[in-house]
């Protein structure tokens, strides 16, 4: 029997192939599933989900995939039926440290002259720790040698005696066995000396090299247990030359597996640059064709001059002009909610972690999305609680049914305590036990919790839309136009005239104060004397008081010596109506009060 150990990162690829590869097949050809613990066995689809979602207890492993094949000798065939098999890999599971987390055995009827199966294991623990695989070659090779002496297997053809069976050895051959296990695992991963030093330093292993007078390194020597050997007496392959020859070839496959990721990187980051400014373009595409059809839209309205109010085509040609400055101005904003619409879009197709992985990268940077981040990692975590408290339940319910059977004395304590569990997780209605049991209590309430869905992944993109600048109806827009009033009131301050000087800014604030609009221009005449135009904005729907103030304001200015009124008689009329006549009256034979705007 011999085996082989490989880490990786997918589930899903291994899992079908391992499990579904051989459907193809005749019935008696296919693929079997001798134990599933922690993980369900009716689909390739539901297995990778149980292992995915026990990795999100240590989200942090990338290589969380433990896969080991065990291929059993051709003289053995007669004597490995499934029980048989399933047996020898319970104990290669146990033997491994691999009893602890979810694993799958599946054996291979395809090929009747390589009886075979494979080991599918989570790499983090039911504890949400890791499972160790270091040495992991040298611990198969003893896990394998017991299992071939427990179950009167055949040993692999070619090997001695002595490599079957190290614990046979003694003196410096077993020294030379271990130090050449140790170098084995070393030099699969190492890429300098120093660092072979100190990972030699943890199992008790020292090395020298020797020079010659220049200082030339020679050979090297290994020391371990007062027994030192010659790397070449060893093996061929752990002299001093082969070493380095191994050093330079991990160097190499460190430098290419770090150019390949780089690669990877900058191809992924200009992916993303290029999806970026295709999402731009493609925005840009759609508000222009979107101010295309307004203003299509708006040629369609024009169209229908005679069926609209007369006020409302006077100012019809304008408020085309307004509707489109506005649209041009809502562009960017409809442009960032379309692209929290295809977050949105996206996360409905992709709606787990790593789709929420990819939205929050492609909002780095954009303050804007604050909200939205906080909430899509609240979606994490509540998935990653959801995850424990199910791996706290349901993912102990293979190993709780073996836990409950009792041992070869009966049932004990520990079983009894394991029945209970099993109760929470069939019977749906169970009540909670009560605070003097708190370790069953903390079980029934994970069952519970691990009962209902999954939080669901996504969000309402209207919830997080940038709001648009509201627009007025044509209606709206005429009737406000029709409201405006503009006249000019022109101010002359001679020069000399200390108390004509700042009349005009007088003027100016007084106005302001009491809710008009005014602009101001700046001239000097041919004497010298400075002459100001206040350009002066109001509107007929301004509340009565505002309106009263102003009209007083100005015919106090029409009254004065050194200021022009330029306004129309309707105008005048109009802003004079309503008692603003008795109003301004009043203030003008009040004793002792005065408008007080500036010079006389």
């Amino acid at each position: 029997m011999i085996s082989r150990t490989t880490i990786g990162r997918s589930f899903a690829g291994l899992v079908r192939y391992q499990f579904e590869g051989r459907k193809d097949l005749p019935r008696d050809k296919q693929a079997e599933v001798l134990a599933a613990v922690g993980v369900r066995a009716d689909s390739a689809a539901h297995m990778s989900t149980d292992f995915n979602r026990g990795r999100q207890l240590n989200p942090n492993l990338g290589q969380a995939v433990w896969h080991t094949s065990l291929s059993f000798n051709p003289d053995d065939a007669a004597k490995l039926d499934s029980a048989k098999m399933l047996a020898i890999a319970e104990g290669y599971v146990q033997k491994m440290g691999l009893d602890k987390t979810q694993y799958a055995i599946i054996r291979h009827h395809d090929q009747p002259d390589n009886q075979h199966l494979h080991i599918l294991a989570n790499r983090v623990g039911n504890d949400g720790k890791t499972v160790n695989d270091g040495q992991n070659f040298y611990r198969s090779k003893v896990a394998l040698t017991e299992l071939i002496q427990e179950h009167g297997l055949t040993p692999p053809k070619g090997l001695r005696p002595e490599k079957q069976h190290p614990a046979q050895l003694h003196g410096v051959d077993l020294t030379r066995h271990e130090l050449k296990e140790a170098l084995r695992a070393v030099l699969t991963t190492t890429t300098d000396g120093k660092d072979m030093r100190q990972q030699l330093s943890q199992q008790a292993i020292t090395f020298r090299l020797f020079r010659t007078k220049e200082g030339t390194p020679t050979g090297i020597s290994f020391s371990k247990d007062g027994q030192t050997l010659k790397g070449s007496e060893i093996s061929r392959e752990y002299s001093l030359a082969g070493i380095v020859k191994q050093l330079e070839a991990n160097q190499a496959t460190r430098q290419a597996e770090v150019a390949r990721q780089e690669t990877n990187q900058r191809a992924a980051e200009q992916a993303r640059q290029q999806a970026a400014l295709d999402a731009a373009a493609q925005e840009r595409r759609q508000v222009a064709a979107q101010l295309a059809a307004q203003r299509q839209e708006a040629e369609r309205q024009a169209a229908k001059v005679p069926e609209l109010p007369a006020v409302e085509r006077k100012w019809q040609g304008d408020y085309q002009k307004y509707a489109a400055d506005l649209a041009q101005q809502n562009a960017p904003v409809q442009a960032r909610n379309k692209v929290i619409d295809s977050y949105s879009a996206y996360l409905q197709q992709q709606p787990n972690e790593e789709g929420i992985a990819a939205v929050v990268q492609a909002m780095k940077g954009d303050p804007r999305t604050a909200a939205l981040k906080a909430e899509l990692d609240r979606q994490v975590v509540a998935r990653a609680t959801h995850a424990k408290q199910w791996a706290d339940s349901y993912g102990q319910q293979a190993a709780l049914e073996k836990q409950a059977k009792g041992g070869i004395f009966g049932k004990n304590a520990a079983s009894r305590e394991a029945e209970e569990k099993l109760k929470f997780l069939t019977e749906k209605d169970r009540p909670l036990p009560g605070l003097l049991e708190p370790a069953l209590l903390a079980f029934a309430r994970a069952a519970k919790a691990a009962d209902r869905p999954s939080p669901p992944v996504g969000f309402d993109a209207r919830a997080y839309y940038q709001p648009e600048q509201a627009g007025l109806s044509l209606t709206e827009y005429a009737a406000k136009r029709e409201a405006e009033r503009q006249l000019v009131v022109r101010v002359q301050e001679p020069v000399g005239d200390s108390q004509a000087a700042g009349r005009a800014d007088a003027l100016q604030r007084s106005l302001t104060s009491k809710g008009a609009t005014v602009s101001v221009s700046d001239t000097v005449d041919a004497q010298g004397n400075r002459v100001i135009e206040l350009a002066v904005q109001y509107s007929v729907q301004q509340p009565r008081h505002e309106l009263e103030d102003i009209s007083v304001t100005l015919d106090w200015a029409a009254e004065r010596k050194g200021y022009e009124l330029k306004e129309s008689d309707t105008d005048r009329a109009q802003r004079r109506a309503s008692g603003q006549r008795d109003a301004q009256q009043q203030q003008s034979q009040t004793p002792g009060k005065s408008l007080d705007y500036g010079g006389r």
